[in-house]
């Protein structure tokens, strides 16, 4: 098996040619749309220090218990959205995003700028806003800041999110998808925020889309079902290049409006944008 795996050669999406440092990525994505599969799997994740929210909600949770802290947080079930309301609203008012921005900034010298992943809905450009001053100002450069999006289809991100520990709510679930949809077709259409000139990826998120390497011995795919991954292939898309425009290949544009038009959730909004049948 060990000489099996040394001869696979797992695809990933490289940013700025596999460097170490200076890179940020903007992970774009609606509740229960992969984007940690997508860390682990489609990017260099080790290479990144992660902002993922959830991570310290989890932290407080286990602080609650262990340490007798938090009363407030010891008795809800995050099976149910209400009690999941509860926990985003406690972690809002601590003002998490801003502390683990300091922490991870505060890790920032001149030449070696850890590289970063912003785990984000981008329901609006204001997940990419409130953090781009910071980051320019510390030293990242805009060619170096880029977008990935995990574009899952909206039905199988809610049957992905009743499967995890911590259900969002419908209504979040909904917005954070129709939201995110809106936000990257307008990229599309009108370019990246200004600073924001790395580049852009969209990732067409789920296991269908995702050829996995097979056990040799056992002729089952390395999915996780065994609790190894192994990924030979996967679908996604490049929109732009690092300090260039946004593609110009209408085919390619097309290509990734379709992928929203048939994965995005089917609401108004959305089909006042896609339901047509036309840009």
């Amino acid at each position: 098996m060990r000489s099996f795996r040394q001869h696979l050669e797992e695809k990933v999406i490289v940013v700025g040619k596999g460097a170490r440092y200076g890179q940020v990525i903007f992970l774009a994505g609606g509740a229960g749309s992969g984007k940690g599969f997508a860390i682990s799997n489609f990017l260099e994740g080790n290479k990144y220090k992660v902002r993922d929210v959830d991570a310290w909600k989890s932290a407080f949770l286990k602080l609650s218990k262990i340490k007798k802290k938090y009363s407030q947080l010891r008795r809800l079930n995050l099976r149910k959205p209400k009690d999941v309301l509860k926990l985003h609203t406690f972690i809002r008012d601590k003002g998490i995003k801003d502390k683990t921005l300091d922490l991870m900034l505060g890790e920032a010298k001149e030449g070696r700028l850890p590289n970063l992943i912003f785990d984000v809905t981008l329901k609006g450009q204001d997940d990419v806003n409130e953090v781009l001053p910071s980051l320019l100002s510390t030293g990242y450069s805009p060619s170096n800041i880029n977008i990935v999006w995990v574009l899952t289809n909206y039905h199988i991100a809610v049957q992905q999110n009743e499967d995890r520990p911590r259900v969002v709510p419908d209504k979040v679930m909904l917005l954070t998808h129709e939201g995110a949809s809106q936000t990257m077709y307008n990229f599309i259409k009108n370019g990246t925020p200004r600073g924001v000139n790395g580049a852009v990826h969209v990732i067409l998120g789920g296991k269908k889309h995702t050829v996995f390497y097979t056990d040799p011995k056992t002729g089952k795919p390395f999915d996780g079902s065994d609790g190894r991954v192994i990924v030979k292939d996967f679908k996604y898309i490049t929109l732009k290049q690092p300090g260039k425009a946004m593609t110009s290949e209408t085919a390619v544009k097309q290509q990734v409006i379709d992928w929203i038009r048939q994965n995005a959730p089917k609401t108004k909004k959305t089909q006042e944008i896609f339901g047509t049948g036309r840009e």
